[in-house]
């Protein structure tokens, strides 16, 4: 008897110490499904925002420094300024439940004006990096009726998103970059635009759908490279200035050079953006604008 009643209150404790494993188990599955969960969504929306804050434009500082360094302005900035790119990412996120996503005027300005609070935020001064500056190119397009068209042509490259768009089909950009960085023959060919569009294939005898949803030949266009030594071949010199007319006619003789080698300007991109050039030469301060928005469509930009 005594036997048995020993093993009663026994298979009583193990079934309540098994029923609070078991509870505690749930309740733990339960709450690491939920933070994962949590965690999960927090990555997830952190992560679309931080594709959209524009670069900072500068090195990061060390964050033991003492000292001051000279920022990208020429002035004096502390010396652990500006953060590091996550740093300022992360938070922007903390701040903003979204941001805008647009390549429209404002949409941009309110990506560079909530990420030069968040440089604030973390103990920086706007003048630690090329924020600022940018910013007030952009604004000063607001007068601009066509500012959108405008900005969305001239190819900027200020966020993940904006590489993505630039990109285009078979990734374009990238195409007209490595075609550029290839050339090796002097100060000409550097200054020639990137085309904006993947090289054609030299044997194809069908068309293909081109950068601007036009058919074209399929061995349009020629590589960067050919291009560049048309160029090169044409003009003595290319005028190697950011302002505007500089510009403009560096794309004018590199049209000129895809046309000689038999080729439309629909083959590339650098038609829409030419105009989105002449779109500016109404606006007073043009040079400045351009110079502020940081194009790179050439090493010299």
């Amino acid at each position: 008897m005594y036997r048995r009643g020993v093993s009663s209150r026994t298979r009583k404790l193990v079934v309540g110490g098994a029923a609070a494993v078991l509870l505690g188990s749930a309740l733990a599955v339960g709450t690491g499904m939920g933070q994962a969960a949590e965690q999960g969504n927090a990555g997830s929306g952190s992560g679309s925002i931080e594709a959209l804050v524009p670069v900072l434009g500068f090195s990061p500082g060390d964050p033991n420094a003492t000292a001051d360094r000279v920022g990208p302005t020429g002035v004096n900035v502390p010396g652990r300024c500006p953060p590091t790119q996550a740093q300022v990412n992360a938070q922007v996120a903390l701040k903003n439940a979204s941001l805008p996503g647009g390549t429209d005027l404002e949409s941009r300005i309110q990506r560079f004006e909530k990420t030069l609070s968040a440089i604030q935020d973390l103990k920086c001064p706007a003048s630690s990096t090329t924020l600022l500056g940018r910013l007030k190119s952009l604004t000063a397009l607001r007068g601009n009726a066509n500012r959108d068209d405008v900005l969305r042509g001239l190819g900027l490259n200020d966020t993940p998103a904006d590489r993505a768009a630039a990109a285009g089909p078979g990734d374009a950009a990238a195409g007209g970059a490595t075609g550029n960085a290839g050339a090796g023959s002097g100060g000409i060919e550097a200054l020639v635009p990137a085309l904006g569009f993947s090289p054609g294939d030299p044997n194809a005898t069908a068309d293909r759908v081109g950068p601007t949803g036009v058919n074209v030949p399929g061995r349009c266009p020629p590589t960067q490279a050919q291009v560049n030594a048309q160029v090169a071949l044409k003009n003595a010199s290319l005028p190697g200035g950011t302002d505007l007319e500089s510009r403009i006619q560096r794309f004018e003789k590199t049209l000129s050079a895809i046309q000689d080698l038999k080729c439309p300007a629909s083959s590339t991109t650098l038609l829409g953006r030419l105009k989105s050039l002449t779109a500016l030469r109404a606006n007073a301060n043009r040079d400045d604008v351009l110079r502020g928005l940081g194009l790179n469509e050439t090493p010299a930009g």
